[in-house]
């Protein structure tokens, strides 16, 4: 099938953008500006390896529709600091209103992103993004970086409010990019929203298993741990 491929999507956040690097960063620097270690003898590692649990856990939450965009801002903050008994609604406030704008900041790609994106294009594919990210974020994420150079169109599931794994979600992607399903792949870090969720509905999967973690293989489904291993694929 790889053989007929003329569309190559990709999530974006972790698999182009790094969103684990960039968020550290941004948060960081609130936490340090905030004084919140001095003032509270919270250290950063500590509040961070429990906001990072807690926000993938929403995020798997709204792709499921279990939550909204509206719980994951209210709750991943405040219920942060409320574990470590902090009850400052100017803080999680403070957080809220800084993160979304100050991440931008740091548009650190994944390793060889502007590299596979240029070989690909050369190649003569075109390339597009299919994101479960916020519009308006995802929009600057493309829009401030070089992504905005190789890729043909952009795709948000907020569009239509569904997230992938949803069918609609990259419906409107291929729609968007006037792409035939059976030619087009798909490249995701996220095994249910990326991979099954593209699958289904007759795309090309490949996993992109950039945090080297357990995995269900499959005999069927490409597993790549570095992007410029997609040129032994295309």
């Amino acid at each position: 099938m790889k053989n007929n491929i003329k569309h190559i999507f990709f999530d974006l956040d972790n698999t182009l953008w790094d969103t684990d690097k960039n968020s550290k960063l941004t948060l960081k620097n609130i936490y340090e500006n905030l004084k919140i270690e001095e003032k509270y003898q919270l250290q950063f590692s500590d509040f961070y390896i429990s906001y990072y649990n807690r926000n993938e856990n929403l995020w798997s939450l709204y792709r499921q529709d279990k939550v909204s965009k509206a719980d994951i801002l209210e709750k991943r903050f405040r219920d942060t600091f409320l574990e470590f008994h902090i009850n400052d609604p100017a803080i999680w406030d403070y957080f809220n209103a800084n993160f979304l704008t100050q991440i931008i900041e740091n548009n650190n790609l994944i390793e060889y992103a502007e590299e596979i994106l240029k070989y690909l294009k050369t190649k003569g594919y075109q390339l597009h993004v299919v994101s479960n990210g916020f519009i308006l974020q995802t929009e600057q994420k493309v829009q401030e970086t070089c992504i905005k150079d190789y890729i043909t169109t952009l795709t948000s599931g907020e569009e239509i409010n569904k997230r992938k794994p949803a069918k609609e979600v990259f419906e409107l992607g291929l729609k968007k990019a006037h792409a035939l399903v059976n030619e087009s792949a798909f490249i995701g870090d996220d095994w249910e929203a990326d991979v099954l969720g593209s699958q289904r509905i007759g795309m090309y999967p490949i996993y992109f298993n950039y945090k080297k973690e357990e995995h269900h293989k499959s005999a069927d489904i490409p597993i790549i741990e570095n992007l410029l291993e997609l040129k032994n694929i295309f």
